[in-house]
Formats: C-alpha cells, sequence, structure tokens
C-alpha cells in the first residue's frame, strides 16, 4: 500500500492533533491529581490525631 506525499503529509497532522489533544487531557488528569491532594491535606485539618496538631474547639 503506498501512501502519496499528500496522504503522508495530512496522516501526520492528524496525528499531531491527536497529541496536542493527549497532552491537553493528561495535563487536566494531573491537576485533578494535584487539586485532590491539596484537597485532602486541608481535609485533615482540626483532626489532631491526623496530624494537624490543633485541638478541634466547640461551642458550649
Amino acid at each position: 500500500m503506498k501512501k502519496s506525499t499528500e496522504d503522508l503529509v495530512r496522516e501526520i497532522d492528524e496525528l499531531k492533533s491527536e497529541l496536542r489533544q493527549m497532552k491537553e487531557i493528561v495535563g487536566m488528569l494531573f491537576n485533578m491529581v494535584v487539586d485532590s491532594e491539596t484537597d485532602d491535606e486541608e481535609d485533615f485539618l482540626g483532626f489532631p490525631e491526623l496530624g494537624s496538631g490543633e485541638t478541634p474547639r466547640f461551642n458550649t
């Protein structure tokens, strides 16, 4: 199956486009993981047994 130069150029352009899309997806997934880790750290605040060192105080 012999491809013309135009076909090869078109295929390369499509592959470049797909690669750009994959990079965007990986970037979004990376940001989600980093944000998730930050949220997890914030969830531990106020719980000394989990390492925050602060004692929760309740209004009585």
